[in-house]
């Protein structure tokens, strides 16, 4: 048996990372967001009983892999033809392997300049940073229901504006990097001061 509180510490710290593997391959974000779900939820699931897998990460990348390619396979031809694009993308930009930390790409996916800042922060609070949507809720002084509508609009206007999983160009990074580091900063308040919860901080 393994340490269930370790688990849900190594799912944690894990996530953004496996997150931006299965985008950086697949290119969707919100069926991406779904597909690691699952993985985590497997994991939770299957590790305290079987034991941490060698590799974790690249344990979670297959499993919310597979989810994905099975949802693709699922699709319309519409679907199929957007699939056709990410496999494009891939032989373009190499594919990275699943240890790959795709971490810092993704927090400037979700600070993309078509989003508005508060969608930015909320969005990548939500991908990178592991909060709830309550949390972020909590923080913004915002109803739940109406933070989830916006984190779900925000994942839609990225789509709709065909960016691609990759690093901004050098001229781009300074108009972006505020929203990063305003994340950052939010995330390192509610670790310090929790919004909730038994204990004053949250090391994780």
């Amino acid at each position: 048996m393994t340490d269930a509180a370790g688990v849900e510490d190594l799912l944690r710290r894990s996530a953004p990372q496996v997150l931006g593997a299965l985008v950086r391959r697949f290119g969707n974000f919100a069926a991406c967001e779904d597909a690691v779900q699952e993985a985590l939820l497997a994991a939770a699931t299957q590790w305290p009983v079987e034991g941490i897998p060698a590799n974790p990460r690249s344990w979670l990348v297959t499993v919310g892999a597979r989810r994905m390619t099975d949802t693709v396979r699922s699709e319309t031809a519409r679907r199929r033809r957007e699939d056709r694009v990410a496999v494009t993308n891939d032989v373009e930009m190499g594919a990275a392997p699943p240890d790959h930390d795709d971490t810092l790409t993704l927090l400037y996916l979700c600070c993309h300049p078509s989003l508005s800042p508060t969608s930015q922060i909320a969005l990548t609070l939500r991908a990178v940073g592991g909060l709830t949507t309550t949390e972020i809720a909590r923080a913004f002084l915002v109803p739940e229901a109406t933070m989830g509508q916006r984190i779900s609009r925000a994942k839609q206007t990225i789509r709709d504006a065909g960016a691609t999983f990759s690093m901004p160009l050098a001229t781009d990074l300074p108009a972006r990097r505020a929203a990063v580091l305003h994340v950052l900063y939010l995330i390192f308040n509610e670790g310090y001061t929790a919004t909730a919860g038994a204990h004053l901080q949250r090391t994780d």
